[in-house]
């Protein structure tokens, strides 16, 4: 917009705005005449577009055609055991196709790429996240790199699905989750599990209310590490321990189980190994008025061992189990009492996805369920949401608030061994 005056008078002048209205894609007419009125209305809707420009932007993203009638693309940062496996499971979606792959080292990215059929290697995460052919961005590098290269996706306004943990801490969990919402670029934290069907049902029930109120949750979750062999990862000083390698399952059924709320009270013991927590046991309450009064949740994590790896909701009316392994769950039973000697059961299966065809052989457990988690991210980028509601940003920064607290309260203890 520019803007003229014109003098009708000697003492008095009235301004006048020039503006263009188009009328054909190749054609606009110029017309000069505005009120002082009609310019003050013409600052306000100014000011109005301009503030919603972001959402309208992002609709425009939701609704471009071009990404609802093709697949989306996906850039992996990392050439891991992770990575082997998140990709070999998308392999199963028609609607994803893997474009790029960056390691550290471009002999790394392109071995990578010929096991699995990328067609593009990279030796710079640099070069997938600028990628303009890439649509959303993987990270499934080490711990510590993490924030590092969510941050440089969302910088670039790349959609980024980052491994676990988010962040090392909650402080930077935080600034993280606030960089992605001020630059309107979705994030989400890899808790696969929080998109099992069987988790979606368990909210289903559990919302319901089919077992009552829920005053109880005892989750686990443990297996026998080596660290002096192929697990030396887990003492690093920085991202090592049981905390931030799997504590966030346990702790994710426990949040499922208090509609997102965190515990004010929080009791934790532990071991630790090579000075990192390498076992804890966590008692917690006080989840506010969002539930029960008397609820309270227990969480045991061991790398020692393996733990029967299940979780109980207990409710005013009944249980609800979670059976082994909880982490990519397939199967519930639901008890609802009738008495303190009978109750009736109801027993929910849910069938994994086949293998993919073209994946490799998976390095854990059940990895054909990451389909899940890369269908929740799909849904979220076609519809425009900046978050999951099967892992909620404040989720995930709740959850590693916990763990900062179970780390620092296992090694005030001092119980190496």
């Amino acid at each position: 917009l520019g803007s003229q005056s014109r003098a009708t008078r000697k003492d008095q002048v009235t301004p006048h705005v020039c503006f263009f209205t188009f009328e054909r894609p190749q054609a606009f007419t110029f017309r000069k005449t505005l009120s002082v009125r009609n310019i003050r209305l013409l600052v306000v809707l100014l000011s109005t577009f301009i503030a919603w420009l972001p959402e309208l932007c992002v609709a425009s993203m939701a609704s471009d055609g071009d990404m609802a009638k093709r697949p989306i693309r996906w850039g992996i940062l990392g050439s891991g055991l992770i990575s082997k496996d998140f990709v070999g499971a998308l392999k199963g979606l028609d609607d994803a196709e893997v474009v790029s792959v960056g390691a550290r080292s471009l002999e790394s990215a392109q071995k990578f790429a010929r096991e699995l059929g990328v067609p593009k290697a990279c030796g710079s995460y640099d070069d997938v996240i600028c990628d303009d052919n890439v649509d959303v961005v993987y990270v499934g590098t080490v711990a510590h790199t993490h924030v590092s290269l969510a941050e440089a996706a969302i910088a670039a306004g790349k959609p980024v699905l980052v491994e676990k943990p988010l962040a090392l801490n909650a402080a930077d969990a935080a600034a993280l989750v606030a960089k992605a919402k001020e630059a309107n670029v979705f994030m989400m934290e890899g808790m696969w599990t929080r998109c099992f069907p069987a988790v979606a049902k368990v909210r289903e029930l559990l919302n319901s209310k089919a077992i009552g109120e829920v005053v109880s949750i005892h989750a686990d979750f443990g297996w026998p590490a080596d660290p002096d062999g192929e697990h030396k990862r887990l003492l690093d000083p920085e991202s090592g321990g049981v905390a931030l390698d799997i504590a966030m399952y346990p702790l994710a059924h426990v949040l499922l189980g208090t509609n997102g709320a965190c515990p004010s009270r929080v009791v934790t013991t532990g071991t630790l190994r090579g000075g990192v927590d390498w076992s804890i046991a966590c008692a917690m309450s006080g989840f506010g008025d969002k539930c029960h009064p008397g609820l309270a949740a227990t969480v045991i994590c061991t790398l020692e061992g393996s733990t029967p790896e299940e979780v109980v909701y207990t409710g005013t009316r009944g249980t609800l189990r979670i059976h082994r392994s909880a982490h990519t769950p397939t199967k519930l039973t639901m008890s609802v009492a009738k008495s303190r000697l009978e109750s009736t059961e109801e027993t929910f299966e849910f069938e994994l996805p086949p293998v993919p065809e073209g994946a490799l052989p998976f390095n854990y457990p059940n990895s054909q369920g990451f389909i899940y988690e890369a269908q929740a991210v799909h849904a979220c980028l076609r519809s425009g949401a900046r978050e999951p509601s099967e892992w909620t940003h404040s989720e995930a920064v709740g959850t590693l608030k916990l763990l900062d607290s179970i780390r620092k309260a296992v090694k005030e203890a001092g119980n190496e061994f």
